[in-house]
């Protein structure tokens, strides 16, 4: 059934689909709900997580808990759950979080990205290819899919010597202009713009021995499998936190080729498809999280707040309180899942 607004009012009560399982809350812990739903919807990170030769090498805590919640989301036949023993785990390697009060959904994410990714490295899966550097010099499943590169190109503005120098990066934090309504473009224009550094930014020229102006061009040396674009909302307007409610536009595609480097072979290949969206209502302190997050099996999208599931219809993914989106450079296909 439809309301006015044409939003499916479809909940799961009875029954569960693969990979749409409402999270129970217990106590603020929306912020890692909406994190959990959109890794749970990220179809390579699970399969690899549930294959069974992966599950058989890794002995991690952290992998362990996590693929149990998975497994639980994916395979298990209640329409929500309880993420008690990962919360507890999160909470005892990471002490920040280790509360009830709000917190922040992308820094969350950033965390258990991490862990995760240093938990896995300790047991590298057999035959894992070491494609992907990190900075421990070591790869593994969230390196290969959420790891993208800068590049940045700094030129003295006296003498004209150029410098190259890059940076990896999981998640881009795009500024977003004061306006009512900007699109997700205008964010990365923002990011990307060319920067004259001047004053007391002024860099050190090698060629010249003194600071001079410089100009420094940004650019994506290596885009990353999986896209995770953040919209910083929350600043400060003198002593006082704010938060930007600017109406962001979306689209389900995004264009990358602008923001290459022109080292980038195959341009063609970095259009991204979105899958996930992390979304923020209220203000910094009282605040709630939620999540859309498209399903691989059936196309559909689902918005999950906590316990409580709804299909929504796509051209209702766009929303003013999004605060993450989450893109993928493949489409994702029907998880290769044993027991699925």
């Amino acid at each position: 059934m439809r309301n006015k607004a044409g939003v499916l009012r479809r909940g799961f009560t009875g029954c569960s689909r693969p990979g749409v399982c409402g999270l129970d809350n217990s106590g603020n812990s929306c912020y890692l709900n909406a994190v959990l739903q959109c890794l749970c919807s990220t179809v390579p990170l699970v399969e690899h997580l549930l294959n069974k030769d992966t599950r058989k090498e890794s002995k991690c805590r952290v992998a362990e808990v996590f693929v149990r919640l998975l497994e639980e989301m994916w395979l298990g036949r209640s329409p929500s759950c309880a993420p008690v023993e990962a919360r507890s785990v999160l909470c005892s390697i990471l002490p920040q979080f280790n509360n009830y009060s709000q917190q922040d959904a992308q820094e969350l994410l950033l965390s258990l990205l991490n862990a995760l990714h240093d938990d896995l490295k300790k047991h590298p899966r057999s035959g894992q290819k070491q494609s992907c550097a990190t900075d421990a010099g070591e790869s593994t499943i969230v390196s290969h899919l959420f790891e993208g590169q800068l590049s940045y190109m700094t030129l003295c503005m006296h003498c004209d010597h150029q410098a190259h120098s890059t940076q990896t990066f999981t998640v881009l934090s795009l500024p977003i202009p004061k306006t009512i309504k900007c699109s997700i473009q205008d964010c990365l224009s923002l990011f990307f713009e060319h920067t004259i550094l001047t004053g007391g930014e002024q860099m050190l020229c090698s060629i010249c021995g003194q600071r001079r102006e410089t100009a420094v061009v940004t650019s994506l040396e290596k885009p990353p499998e999986i896209l995770m674009l953040h919209l910083k909302r929350f600043g400060c307007k003198g002593k006082n936190q704010v938060k930007l409610r600017t109406n962001v536009l979306f689209s389900v595609k995004l264009n990358l080729i602008p923001f290459l480097s022109s080292s980038v072979e195959n341009i063609s290949h970095y259009s991204y498809s979105l899958y996930a969206v992390v979304n923020h209502t209220g203000n910094l302190n009282m605040g709630h999280y939620t999540a859309l997050c498209r399903s691989a099996l059936t196309g559909t999208w689902h918005c999950f707040d906590d316990s409580a599931v709804m299909e929504v219809h796509d051209s209702h993914v766009q929303s003013p309180n999004a605060y993450m989106l989450m893109y993928s450079r493949k489409p994702f296909q029907k998880p290769k899942i044993n027991g699925l």
